[in-house]
């Protein structure tokens, strides 16, 4: 099995990457930080230096995916928000995240309030990309 945790948090190192390798020790995995690339938000991608065709390389190759956030202002950070919105150029049969494992984490101070709602929006995107949604993981 390849893992791949998609780190949609603006710290690298922080709480999310933290839970995240809790999840996954013992396991061999890649981590692609959002923060770290030019994955520019829908409508504006037509750049030469956007990168989101790197992520959707990496998730092409995995089995599953852990895909986490922050909690920022009560929702999903906006490293996630742009990923899902750029996700519908590669909508279809052929989708790089179909038939996946997907496992999701939220966290923060108080993250109860948000989980619901970006648990929600995950398990559309899931159905609609062909994912199979498994579990969500949170600090509290």
């Amino acid at each position: 099995m390849k893992y791949l945790f998609i780190n949609a948090s603006a710290n690298p190192g922080g709480t999310t990457a933290n839970l995240a390798g809790q999840l996954l020790k013992g396991k061999d995995y890649e981590t692609f930080n959002l923060a770290d690339y030019h994955i520019y938000p829908l409508g504006q991608e037509n750049t030469s230096n956007d990168q989101f065709n790197e992520l959707c390389g990496q998730v092409r190759k995995a089995d599953v995916l852990i895909i986490g956030t922050p909690v920022y202002w009560s929702s999903m950070s906006a490293y996630m928000k742009i990923m899902i919105d750029r996700m519908t150029n590669v909508m279809g049969e052929n989708n790089p995240f179909s038939g996946k494992n997907l496992y999701l984490i939220i966290d923060g101070s108080a993250p109860q309030d948000t989980i619901p709602h970006v648990k929600h929006v995950w398990e559309h995107v899931s159905r609609r990309f062909n994912m199979n949604f498994k579990k969500t993981v949170t600090n509290v």
